[in-house]
């Protein structure tokens, strides 16, 4: 155990590099994928809309693979097969990570589970690279992303393990699932934004671009809120079990860094916050009065600075994963928390209860806001006629 107030040692830079990128690659091959098969409406499908998120495609695929490849190279690595980064690289060793023998308590060793995910992530490239034929493909390259990162997670049995051992690995990957959605989801749409927002469009084609756009972000909206639902739940279990005090925050590395991760993901919440329930209601109010000027501009232009700047927090998020490694507990010299209980239980569930209900209650909101606006334009129309 660590010292009380001590440093954890410092991780390799390729490791750490590692670590971004393979997030990187899930969050934004599972970000792109949803888009294109769950939330670009069906008018906008062979269009200018669409267009802008295929041009997406290759480069995210091409970090998939490369994402896949190196988190591969590093479980190698860091295997007990006793191989250097270099020997992991040319594959001199896969065949002895394949055969490491299964650790206690799992139903498949985790050198095949790992060679496992490499090739996951391979097809998920190669889904990627070829998304730009049709929706289907689009839903099986969003599933395959939920696949390849639920993949490590998947080694326990749940005969052998305890309740705790379950609660932290579900809990984990519910984490980093709700994590690829949310943050893939905005940086996909922010990158599609800003290469929507540079074509030049006459003003009925804009009025078209921009009501795809809008329906899409409200869309997010509701997966965002999902995620964060997530998130929260399991954030507060992870904070618990890692974090024994708030002086943690301040008196350990790892608390220093989770607290600037709540920092950004409270930033996040709040523009998302602002999104859903200030700025697409003006962009619907725009919308059924007319003002396809005001209409375009908050939808292509306004809308995509604050999801930009969104999508640079999210991805500052990533970058302080690396760091978040082992507990400010250990580094501390305090105990482990205490284990899982029914009472642990009972106060998750509440918690989940209390979220749910709020977020049922904001999507209701969000549903009757926009059936008056439907109202709206559907009166406007006979007026304007008149």
């Amino acid at each position: 155990m660590l010292a009380a107030g001590s440093a954890p040692s410092a991780k390799p830079a390729w490791q750490i590099m590692t670590t971004i990128g393979y997030f990187a690659a899930l969050s934004f091959a599972t970000g792109l994928s949803m888009t294109l098969a769950y939330l670009l409406p069906g008018r906008a499908r062979d269009g200018r809309t669409e267009a802008a998120l295929l041009a997406l495609a290759r480069p995210v695929a091409v970090l998939t693979a490369l994402g896949g490849y190196f988190q591969y190279v590093a479980r190698v690595a860091k295997s007990d097969v006793d191989a250097s980064w270099l020997q992991a690289a040319t594959f001199t060793h896969a065949g002895d990570y394949l055969s490491l023998p299964k650790a206690e308590g799992t139903w498949i060793a985790a050198g095949v589970m790992g060679t496992l995910q490499f090739v996951t992530f391979i097809v998920l490239a190669a889904i990627v690279w070829n998304i730009r034929r049709g929706q289907r493909v689009a839903v099986a390259g969003f599933w395959t992303a939920i696949l390849a990162a639920a993949m490590p997670s998947l080694t326990l049995t749940l005969t052998t393990a305890d309740l705790d051992t379950v609660a932290d690995r579900e809990l984990k990957l519910t984490h980093i699932l709700a994590t690829d959605i949310w943050v893939g989801g905005l940086v996909v749409l922010a990158a599609a934004g800003v290469i929507a927002a540079r074509r030049r469009l006459d003003a009925d084609a804009a009025t078209d671009e921009a009501g795809a756009w809008e329906q899409m972000w409200s869309r997010f909206s509701i997966w965002a809120m999902g995620a964060v639902i997530a998130i929260a739940v399991s954030g507060i279990w992870l904070t618990w079990v890692h974090l024994g005090s708030f002086g943690q925050f301040v008196t350990t590395s790892y608390g220093r860094f989770l607290l600037i991760k709540l920092i950004l993901v409270a930033l996040m919440v709040g523009a998302g916050a602002y999104n859903a329930l200030v700025l697409i209601p003006r962009i619907r109010r725009a919308r059924a009065a007319g003002d396809d000027r005001t209409f375009t501009r908050l939808a292509l232009h306004h809308f995509p600075r604050i999801v930009i700047a969104e999508s640079v927090a999210a991805f500052a998020v990533l970058v302080i994963v690396p760091f978040l490694a082992g507990s400010a507990r250990k580094q501390d010299g305090q105990a482990d928390a205490g284990p899982f209980d029914w009472g642990t239980f009972g106060l998750g569930f509440a918690l989940i209860a209390l979220a749910v209900a709020g977020c049922s209650a904001t999507v209701r909101g969000i549903e009757r806001r926009d059936a008056s606006l439907a109202d709206e334009e559907e009166v406007e129309v006979p007026v304007a006629h008149q």
